[in-house]
C-alpha cells in the first residue's frame, strides 16, 4: 500500500478537478475533510440491484429506485429517510409503497387515488389522506366517497378507483331515488361481500346515509352468516368469516320508525349520534358498536325517514329523525389484524314486504395494520 503526504490535493481543472479511482480502489481520509459552503458533496447513487457485491458497516449510499438514502447495518441495507418528493410517491405500479405512510414520507398529502403494495401485489386505491389520515377505502356506495372527500369524482357511484374497480352490490335491489334495499316479504337479508384487495386491518372507520321505511321494532333479532344472537332491523358491517359466529360482528345501524315504542330505538336517543342501550337491548356481543335512529314522532307512519343532512338532489322524506347518525363517523378497533373481507348487510325481522332500510350512500374505510 503506497501513502502520500501532502497538505493539499487537488485534481487539475483538465479533469473537471475530480479524483479518480479505479474499481475496487479506496481512499482513506483518517482525519477530517471539510468542504466549502460553496461545495457540494455527493455519495454514491444506483438501484437496488446496484449496491455494492460486498458491503461492509456504515457504507453510505442513495437508492435511486426507492429514493431513499440508506446505510449498510452489517447484516442489511437500512433506509434512512426518503427524498420528499417523487420516488415511491403512488403515481405508477413501479412507484408503489408497501404503507400509507411511504406516501407522506414521499410528500404526497391530499386525497387522491394511488397505487399501494401491500401484500405484494401493487393495486390502485382511493386513500384519504387529508380528510381521513392513514385510512383506505374499501367500500363505496352511492357516491359517499365523492360527498365526503377530496379529488374524488372518479368515485361518483361505487367506484373504489379512478380506474374501473368497484364495491359489488350483491343481491341489493335499488331504488334509484332511496338507494339500495331488500325489496323483499319476510324475515330476511340481503347482502354484498366486499374484498379486502390485499388489507390486512385493524381499525375500521364508516359512514352511511340511510333511509328507514316503516320499520317499527329496530332491535328484535334477525340472524344471518353466521351471527346467531340476533340483530334486528337495519344495516350491519361484519367480517366474512362464519367460523367466529357473532365476533364477525363489527358495527350495526339499528332503523325503527317509531322513537317511543318500547322495542324500537331507546326514546333517549337525541339528537346527537348516541349507542346507548335502551328499550330490547341489543344483544351483549355487540357491546357499544351499533347505533340507532328513528321518526321524532310517536307513532307509526307509511313514511321514509332518514338519518342524514340531505345534500343537493336528496329526498327529504317525512317526519325528521330523532338522531342524525349518518352525518358521523364511527371508529371500531378489533384489536388485533384481520385479513377478511366484509359483508354489508341490509336486514329485517319484519313480514311486510314494504318495511326496509335503504342505503342512500356510504363508505367503509380501513387502516393497513
Amino acid at each position: 500500500m503506497s501513502t502520500i503526504k501532502v497538505n493539499n490535493l487537488t485534481a487539475p481543472s483538465d479533469n473537471n478537478f475530480a479524483i479518480e479511482m479505479e474499481t475496487g480502489e479506496n481512499m482513506r481520509v483518517a482525519g477530517g475533510m471539510t468542504n466549502t459552503h460553496l461545495s457540494n458533496f455527493s455519495i454514491p447513487s444506483g438501484t437496488t440491484s446496484e449496491r455494492p457485491t460486498s458491503p461492509v458497516a456504515g457504507m453510505l449510499r442513495f437508492n435511486t429506485q426507492t429514493q431513499y438514502l440508506e446505510v449498510y447495518t452489517g447484516s442489511s441495507w437500512s433506509g434512512l429517510f426518503m427524498a420528499q418528493s417523487g420516488g415511491m410517491d403512488g403515481s405508477s405500479e413501479a412507484n408503489a409503497p408497501n404503507s400509507v405512510q411511504g406516501l407522506f414520507d414521499a410528500g404526497v398529502s391530499v386525497d387522491g387515488n394511488y397505487y399501494l403494495n401491500l401484500d405484494g401485489t401493487a393495486r390502485k386505491y382511493f386513500v384519504p389522506l387529508q380528510s381521513q389520515p392513514y385510512y383506505i377505502v374499501m367500500a363505496n356506495y352511492g357516491g359517499g366517497a365523492n360527498a365526503w372527500f377530496s379529488n374524488a369524482s372518479a368515485l361518483s357511484g361505487n367506484q373504489l378507483n379512478d380506474i374501473g374497480d368497484s364495491t359489488p352490490t350483491g343481491n341489493f335491489a335499488n331504488n334509484g331515488t332511496y338507494g339500495y334495499y331488500r325489496n323483499t316479504g319476510g324475515s330476511d337479508y340481503k347482502y354484498a361481500t366486499v374484498s379486502r384487495r390485499g388489507i390486512s386491518y385493524r381499525y375500521v372507520k364508516m359512514r352511511f346515509n340511510l333511509y328507514n321505511y316503516y320499520s317499527n321494532d329496530g332491535v328484535n333479532g334477525r340472524n344471518f352468516l353466521g351471527i346467531s344472537s340476533g340483530v334486528g332491523d337495519g344495516l350491519t358491517v361484519m367480517r366474512n368469516n362464519a367460523g367466529e359466529g357473532d365476533a364477525q360482528h363489527v358495527f350495526t345501524y339499528y332503523t325503527a320508525i317509531s322513537n317511543n315504542d318500547g322495542n324500537s330505538c331507546p326514546s333517549t336517543a337525541g339528537m346527537t349520534p348516541t349507542m346507548t342501550a335502551g328499550g330490547n337491548n341489543p344483544g351483549g356481543f355487540m357491546s357499544n358498536r351499533y347505533n340507532c335512529f328513528s321518526r321524532s314522532g310517536n307513532s307509526y307512519t307509511s313514511e321514509f325517514v332518514r338519518n342524514f343532512t340531505t345534500i343537493a338532489g336528496d329526498n327529504s322524506g317525512g317526519t325528521g329523525p330523532n338522531s342524525l347518525t349518518g352525518d358521523s363517523w364511527y371508529t371500531v378497533d378489533l384489536l388485533n389484524n384481520k385479513s377478511h373481507d366484509m359483508h354489508i348487510v341490509i336486514h329485517s325481522d319484519q313480514d311486510s314486504g314494504n318495511e326496509d332500510t335503504y342505503l342512500k350512500r356510504g363508505v367503509v374505510l380501513v387502516r393497513p395494520a
